[in-house]
């Protein structure tokens, strides 16, 4: 399943980001991007993680994930 970011920023500050990966996500984040207008000094940046990067730990013959972290791309 893919995940979405929203990146947003105001004025070159990093505000923050949204994260998703629910029915319908690129519409959504598009949506909320839309109310943070660009004549109020808001940027935008959209990404997609595929894939991730897992951390895993081999011990007694088992592997269990330590942690996973979604690898995003600009889109």
């Amino acid at each position: 399943m893919r995940t979405y970011r929203l990146t947003l920023h105001q004025h070159g500050r990093l505000l923050g980001h949204f994260d998703t990966s629910s029915p319908g996500t690129l519409a959504s984040i598009q949506a909320i991007a839309n109310r943070f207008p660009l004549d109020d000094g808001f940027t935008h940046a959209f990404f997609v993680a595929e894939d991730e990067q897992r951390i895993l730990e081999v011990a007694d013959g088992r592997i269990r994930v330590i942690s996973s972290e979604p690898r995003f791309a600009p889109i």
